[in-house]
């Protein structure tokens, strides 16, 4: 009886832990189910945009939800393109590299026939919330062909950021 009552105690326990991995994979693909949706409708809205504009394309900017990652996701505020004509330097407003309150970032672009969008990711090293914000950052991503005279556009509105060129910041 006492064995049975074991048994039964770690079942438990152990359907509960089961039961919390399914609830955190459900939670992160919802996450990442809505950011894939607003990029999607980011892309969408500047194609649009062009087909009626051209190059002078300004698209309106996407509204949040405030609901899901890409919220949380720092925004570009311009971009430099290197020398090889495929590789961006994103620069944005994030938190310091080291310490309790520091972050990692990763970029990661998500193209189309006339624009890249970028999308800068937020790492915490500590695992812990924090205000400590207002530090330049910058983050590079590789494109999958050269930019060539496509719009860089920012992930949280969908619009066009300035683009500089051999090294010069776009103002």
């Amino acid at each position: 009886m006492i064995m049975t009552l074991k048994r039964s105690a770690l079942l438990v326990a152990a359907v509960a832990v089961l039961a919390s991995a399914a609830l955190v994979v459900w939670f992160t693909t919802e996450d990442d189910r809505r950011l894939d949706d607003h990029l999607r409708q980011a892309l969408e809205g500047y194609e649009q945009a062009f087909a009626a504009d051209g190059a002078q394309a300004a698209p309106t900017p996407l509204r949040r939800d405030g609901r899901g990652r890409v919220i949380g996701a720092p925004a570009v505020e311009r971009v430099t393109l290197l020398e090889d004509g495929i590789t961006l330097s994103a620069e944005f407003v994030g938190r310091k590299s080291t310490g309790g309150c520091g972050a990692d970032y990763t970029a990661r672009a998500v193209e189309s026939e006339h624009a890249a969008l970028i999308l800068v990711e937020e790492h915490l090293q500590a695992g812990e919330a924090c205000t400590d914000v207002g530090y330049r950052r910058r983050v590079t991503v590789r494109l999958n062909r050269p930019l060539g005279g496509r719009a860089v556009l920012e992930a949280m509105t969908g619009t066009p950021v300035p683009v500089g060129r051999d090294g010069r910041s776009g103002d």
